[in-house]
């Protein structure tokens, strides 16, 4: 399909990809251009801020993408297993399956820091809050569950680090299942779980960050 006729989010995952593999500082107006087929005139005609217009559209696609694969499942109805089971499910597709770097810390790096860091913390409370939020109603203290909330999630970004280092996904899809266990033992949930199952894989826009 020409590149003038492609759909904003099929532009907009295109360039997330460049961002993905080279990181915004490395996520030159060449490279951008090359991926989206579109020359720089085009590029800066539907973002007009440049490569930070760029950045900052595909931020809030994978904004949209994180609400529905892995925030509302944990705001949505369900016992907190259910619901932290849901969330996992999601986050196979959101990283697809671990193989896709992840959005916000790759461009919440170098230049990127001073542009989107307030974006992307904002981004992680937002997580870190749902998750803590289910746990604490699962019956762990406040304090104790964003604790596990947040070591939660910084150990996804360390997997998603690792599968991209090693090309392997494999620390990734290791703790994904274990999740549950993770975040409800020793609450009044905790119990024998059900195999965390594999969500069938959305369509374009839904992966994220």
């Amino acid at each position: 399909m020409p590149a003038a006729l492609l759909p904003k989010d099929e532009v907009l995952g295109r360039l997330a990809g460049v961002f993905r593999t080279y990181s915004y500082e490395g996520a030159t107006l060449a490279r951008l251009s090359e991926a989206t087929g579109l020359g720089r005139a085009s590029l800066y005609h539907y973002f007009r801020d440049g490569k930070e217009g760029m950045a900052r559209a595909v931020l809030e696609q994978a904004g949209g993408a994180m609400q529905e694969r892995v925030l509302a499942p944990l705001q949505g109805p369900g016992t907190p297993r259910e619901r932290v089971e849901a969330m996992a499910r999601g986050l196979d597709i959101f990283y697809a399956d671990g193989t896709q770097a992840c959005l916000l810390g790759l461009l919440s790096i170098g230049d990127g820091q001073a542009l989107f860091g307030e974006a992307v913390r904002a981004s992680l409370c937002r997580w870190v809050d749902a998750v803590a939020a289910v746990v604490a109603e699962a019956g762990l203290d406040r304090d104790a569950a964003r604790d596990r909330a947040e070591d939660m999630v910084s150990a996804i970004q360390g997997a998603l680090v690792m599968s991209r280092a090693q090309g392997c996904a494999g620390a990734f899809k290791r703790l994904v299942a274990t999740l549950p266990e993770r975040l409800l033992a020793s609450t009044a949930v905790d119990g024998p779980a059900q195999p965390v199952r594999r969500a069938a894989k959305g369509g374009p826009g839904t992966k994220g960050s």
